[in-house]
């Protein structure tokens, strides 16, 4: 899935489509570990080749220091794009590891298919095709539509970088489920959103550190609020009690409080570009 700028940590996933890119331009690639990535599908994931490496860098970084990556999890990432997070864990899982990532941009899949999974078996990508106003106009499901194809209590760590700031609260519910459906007791989480109280908003507001102009003045429902209502799933922020009853009501909990993000301007210390939430199955 497609992202928004957060800050030094995070950038924007960007639309290929928007992105005026030349048909010479999207037929070069970009190395990255062995891998000889497409342009037009690396500038989907955010950032482009100037900052594709860093921000991989961070992402892991941030896993091993937050989460904790061992060799034999199995790993689950909703809106994987075209492998930035999934090749570097090739160098991390063993062939005891699983790893599993799905999104909504077919080329993206089908490059790490044809690519990442040819090398590494125990990687897998699906692609679902999920309608979204801006990345995927014509899909022909709904994200209520899917069901993960892994079994219950199974999985070690979910991954979602830039999701959850693209989703109704409706949709995010239903990722929740899922997620505690297919976690296993000492699972983890670790997924971005955007976290706003009015101390917040102001900040963001005047430092206006995204280049898309993130200052969430319209009001979608109660907890919820839009930063472009012509695009409302362009940037999505809830407050800290809307995203508290989504996950209760999920029978997930937090596992420490949310990290702070870069994006606002508010944190002197932000641990990542977006707000992170770092969940776990409710512990009785």
């Amino acid at each position: 899935m497609l992202g928004i700028c957060a800050g030094p940590v995070h950038c924007a996933r960007l639309d290929a489509r928007n992105a005026g890119l030349s048909k010479d331009v999207r037929m070069d690639t970009h190395r990255f570990y062995e891998f000889d990535i497409p342009i037009d599908l690396l500038n989907m994931t955010g950032g482009g080749v100037e900052t594709f490496d860093a921000i991989a860098d961070a992402h892991i970084s941030n896993l091993k220091k937050f989460i904790g990556i061992s060799p034999d999890q199995s790993i689950l990432e909703i809106g994987c794009g075209i492998g930035r997070d999934a090749i570097p864990l090739t160098k991390l899982l063993s062939e005891n590891g699983k790893y599993l990532g799905v999104d909504i941009i077919k080329p993206s899949i089908d490059f790490c298919n044809k690519n990442l999974k040819a090398r590494y078996k125990n990687f897998d990508f699906i692609h679902y095709d999920v309608a979204d106003q801006l990345h995927n106009p014509n899909g022909t499901i709904k994200t209520a539509d899917i069901k993960l194809p892994v079994s219950d209590q199974s999985i070690d760590r979910i991954i979602a970088w830039s999701v959850f700031t693209h989703l109704y609260e409706n949709d995010i519910r239903h990722y929740l489920n899922e997620f505690r459906r297919v976690l296993k007791s000492d699972g983890l989480t670790y997924v971005t959103v955007f976290i706003v109280d009015d101390v917040i908003l102001n900040s963001a507001r005047r430092t206006n550190l995204t280049p898309f102009n993130l200052t969430f003045e319209h009001l979608l429902a109660e907890g919820c609020f839009i930063n472009d209502p012509a695009f409302p799933l362009g940037a999505i922020a809830y407050t800290r009690d809307a995203l508290h009853a989504m996950i209760k009501d999920a029978g997930l909990e937090l596992n420490r409080d949310f990290l702070r993000g870069a994006w606002s301007g508010f944190f002197s210390e932000p641990e990542d570009g977006q707000d992170v939430m770092i969940l776990n199955t409710h512990r009785h």
